[in-house]
Order: C-alpha cells, then sequence, then structure tokens
C-alpha cells in the first residue's frame, strides 16, 4: 500500500474556494490615498508580525515528541526517534523569520517589516510620530492576530490533533504569503513604481544597522515558496513517522482542518484590511 501523504491536490478545494486574496488586492486598489495605503500596508505588517513567535512554538512542541515521531526501520531505538527530523521542516521558516540569512548582520523579518513602513512613511512625508496617528491597526488586525498565536498553540499543551492541525495551519499560511507578497509587489509595480524606486534606493536605520526599505516585500515574493515547500515535506514526514493511537486518515483530516482554519482567519482578516 503507497504511503499516506498530502498532495497539493488535497489542498486545492480550500484555495479554489478562498476569496482573501481577491479582498486584499481590493483594499490595495482602494488606498489612493497616502493615509490609506499606510493603514492597509501597517495592518498587513502587524499581522506578519504574529508569524515567527507561532512557528518557533510549534516547531519545539514537534521535537518534543520523539515518542510520536518514530522510524520503523532503525533498528537501534534510541536512534529511532524522528521529531527533530520532522520539526526541522517547520523550524527552516523560522530561521529567516528571527535571522534573515540574505543580509551580512542579524536581521528578523520583524525589523525589516518596520523598516519598510517606516521608509513608506519617509517616501509620504511623514515623521515617525505622525505615523503614529495616521497608521491605524484596526480591531480584526488584533483579533486575526490572536487567532494565528492561537492556530500555532501558543500557551496551549497541544494534544494531538491540535499539534497535526498546527502542521497544516502553519503549512496553508506559507502557500498564502506567497500569492500576497506577490500580489503586493505587483500591485506597488505596476500603479505606484515611483514609490517602490524610492523604497529600493531607502536606507532606514534601526538598531545601528541600515536596512533596504523595500527588501522585506522583495524577499519574500520568493522565500514563501520555499518555506511552503518545506511545511509540506514536513507534514508528509509527519505522517511517516506517525506512532501514535490514531489512524494515518485521522492525522492526516487534522493537518487538512488546520489548514482550511488558516485559510479563514486570513479572508477574515483581509475582508477588513481596506476599512476606514
Amino acid at each position: 500500500m503507497p504511503a499516506l501523504c498530502i498532495q497539493r491536490e488535497d489542498l486545492q478545494p480550500v484555495l479554489s474556494a478562498h476569496r482573501g486574496n481577491e479582498a486584499l488586492v481590493a483594499a490595495l486598489e482602494q488606498a489612493t490615498a497616502p493615509e490609506r495605503l499606510l493603514s492597509v500596508l501597517g495592518r498587513y505588517i502587524q499581522f506578519n508580525s504574529a508569524f515567527g513567535a507561532g512557528l518557533a512554538n510549534l516547531a519545539g512542541e514537534i521535537a518534543a515528541r520523539q515518542g510520536l515521531f518514530q522510524d520503523p526501520d532503525e533498528a537501534l531505538h534510541i536512534a529511532a526517534d524522528r521529531a527533530a527530523e520532522v520539526a526541522s521542516d517547520f523550524f527552516y521558516a523560522a530561521v529567516d523569520e528571527f535571522d534573515d540569512r540574505a543580509t551580512p548582520w542579524r536581521d528578523t523579518h520583524r525589523t525589516l517589516a518596520q523598516a519598510t513602513l517606516k521608509g513608506l512613511g519617509t517616501c509620504f512625508g511623514y515623521s515617525d510620530e505622525q505615523l503614529n496617528e495616521v497608521v491605524r491597526i484596526n480591531p480584526a488586525t488584533r483579533t486575526a492576530m490572536d487567532e494565528v498565536w492561537e492556530g500555532y498553540g501558543i500557551g496551549t499543551r497541544l494534544d494531538e490533533p491540535r499539534l497535526f492541525s498546527g502542521m497544516g495551519f502553519h503549512t496553508g499560511s506559507e502557500i498564502l504569503a506567497d500569492q500576497e507578497f506577490v500580489l503586493i509587489d505587483r500591485h506597488l509595480r505596476q500603479r505606484r513604481a515611483d514609490l517602490v524606486r524610492s523604497l529600493e534606493a531607502l536606507r532606514v536605520p534601526i538598531l545601528g544597522q541600515q536596512h533596504n526599505a523595500y527588501y522585506w516585500i522583495r524577499i519574500h515574493t520568493g522565500v514563501e515558496a520555499e518555506h511552503f515547500g518545506a511545511a509540506l515535506k514536513g507534514v508528509n514526514n509527519a505522517l511517516r513517522f506517525y506512532a501514535g493511537a490514531q489512524e494515518p486518515e485521522a492525522v492526516k483530516r487534522d493537518i487538512l482542518a488546520g489548514f482550511s482554519r488558516f485559510a479563514a482567519v486570513q479572508s477574515a482578516f483581509m475582508s477588513a484590511l481596506g476599512e476606514a
């Protein structure tokens, strides 16, 4: 019997029904005034800040379950646990969240996102103090961040369904984020080419380093696809090495339920992204 696995075809029904990215494009199209664009991108940046902590938490939860992930082909019992192997495919994305590998100093993606927001303010002629009044983080953004932390299981002892749901939740975040950043980059380059050129030329000082103001957007048009590939490998390694009491089909359902849950969180967040 072939090994049970999750393929892109398993994810397609959720992706086909998903309308969150359409809401993102609509919010960008409607944000013609600088202050509206700053709020839209500020909310998106704030929403993204929830993921690093969530992912690091999930990777640790997976790595600690040595008895849950075992290699039946390993004869040496003490060497048969594969929890770290499963966790590594999720932690792969966390590495970038806390130290971008393409910059010469330690750059967290949170710092890079902050540089983008500050750079946008500079290009539109706002001081940081003025940005405090212009950028409006709405309740829907705060709710979405709470739901991200819940989806990753922060502050909770995760039972098996929650653990596997968290894996699917993260997988959903990566495939949708890849699409989101491509859409944002495309919109800005097509509709605000002068702004993109200004951001690409601008260096923003944070914590003693000069950060490129467009780098956070540009790097995510490619890195999220890599992270999704790693997440898909991770969920399939979880299925491959699963040694718990559930049927493998039930584990797969938990993973796919988490994937669907993230799509719902993202859709709700995006639907309120452009509100005044």
